[in-house]
């Protein structure tokens, strides 16, 4: 039997405002990343370490904000080596958290799409009143789709061709 390259652990023992989630990476880089509930708006605090942030909606209809935030190096990585597999953890997390919807209340939960495979983490959230960029430690909000899609080209730098391609998530 083949063991899965990333393993969910709970410490047990934690207390107070300790991380219980860990997840850890066995293969190259091998790495923990500890996983830590947010609010909302503490997306805009940016850890020193590299981090990958889950907008995940439960199946009751809730979104929870969740953050993986490496803690332990266990062999020497490039940042974007450990990047390069902190995003698929998050991913792998959110089956786990997928999977305890489905026997907890019966209704399957769903992750807050990444607008691009080319643009990890970047999401774009559409309500009724407004449009909301989460990247990277980033938080704006906008009016219109036109002040977002301005501000996506001249403050990211993201090409216009690709503001055309991306997955928007619609919420009420």
């Amino acid at each position: 039997m083949k063991t899965s390259k990333y393993l969910i652990c709970n410490d047990i023992m934690a207390t107070g405002d300790q991380p219980a989630e860990f997840i850890l990476h066995n293969h190259h880089p091998r790495f923990l990343a500890k996983v830590e509930e947010l609010d909302f708006e503490e997306l805009e605090t940016r850890p020193d370490k590299p981090f990958a942030d889950i907008l995940y909606v439960n199946g009751n209809g809730t979104m929870i904000v969740y953050r993986l935030t490496l803690t332990e190096y266990y062999e020497r990585a490039e940042e974007d080596d450990v990047l390069d597999e902190l995003f698929p953890a998050r991913d792998y997390y959110t089956r786990y958290l997928q999977d305890i919807d489905e026997e907890e209340s019966g209704k399957e939960g769903y992750p807050v799409k990444d607008f691009s495979p080319e643009l990890p983490g970047l999401k774009i959230l559409k309500s009724p009143e407004n449009w909301t960029v989460v990247y990277n430690g980033l938080l704006a909000e906008f009016n219109s789709e036109e002040e977002m899609d301005e501000f996506l080209e001249n403050d990211l730098n993201i090409e216009a061709d690709l503001l055309d391609k991306g997955v928007i998530n619609e919420f009420e």
